[in-house]
């Protein structure tokens, strides 16, 4: 009897997760938790996809025998990606930043190109954590493009050594609709909000709040530290 999802080697020199069963089909798994998602009972979507990850994890090769490449061109393995990735977010909203980092690194080495953009997700982890060479090292990952490299560098400096640099509250200024969100008491997730931010073409002001909503369960835990940033931005 097959079991109910297997790894199978490609002539690419990639693997794919192969369903065999309800059990083995990660699509339809995560649909599910997507449902349960729509109909307000997150920790069932949480629980669907963490036990979905706790699948793939089994049928992955253990630590000892190194990574594999998997082929996200195969729907049920790219599946299984986005499963890992959502189940990451999932730790990472619930406080679990070592797991939620784990899970990451995992991805990653699954697909070391990163084409579900898990390495901004993976920095907020190493941040709330305090990993903060680990943080160094995937810096350049994030690219120059993004507020939230500078941001992080702050938090960095901050916690490390207690104070700003000014020239990277300067970087972080360049990003005025996000230093501005960063200085409101309140940030709504209203109907406004979801309608821009899913609109084809969002503003600037809705991915800046996007981009905050993502970095505040990191944020949050350093609370002196955005008091001391937005006094140093004014």
């Amino acid at each position: 009897m097959k079991p109910f999802l297997e790894l199978q080697p490609t002539v690419n020199q990639t693997f794919r997760l192969i369903g065999n069963s309800a059990r083995g089909n990660l699509n339809a798994r995560l649909e599910q938790s997507y449902k349960a998602e729509q109909n307000d009972d997150y920790p069932e979507a949480c629980m669907i996809r963490y036990e979905a990850f706790e699948d793939i994890l089994a049928t992955l090769p253990d630590d000892e025998e190194g990574a594999v490449t998997l082929d996200r061109t195969h729907p049920n393995t790219l599946a299984a990606m986005e499963i890992i990735l959502a189940s990451a977010v999932d730790s990472y909203l619930a406080d679990e930043g070592e797991v939620a980092a784990a899970q990451l690194e995992l991805l990653l080495d699954c697909d070391d190109e990163d084409p579900l953009e898990a390495t901004p997700i993976l920095a907020l982890c190493y941040a709330m954590i305090g990993e903060w060479e680990c943080l160094e090292d995937i810096e350049a990952d994030l690219g120059d493009k993004t507020a939230l490299t500078p941001l992080l560098r702050a938090l960095k400096q901050f916690v490390t050594t207690g104070k700003i640099e000014s020239a990277t509250v300067a970087g972080l200024a360049r990003y005025k609709e996000f230093t501005a969100e960063l200085k409101l008491a309140d940030h709504p997730t209203d109907e406004a909000y979801s309608r821009d931010i899913n609109s084809d073409h969002p503003s600037r002001a809705a991915l800046a709040r996007e981009l905050y909503l993502r970095t505040e369960k990191t944020l949050n835990t350093y609370p002196d530290f955005l008091p001391a940033l937005v006094a140093m931005l004014n």
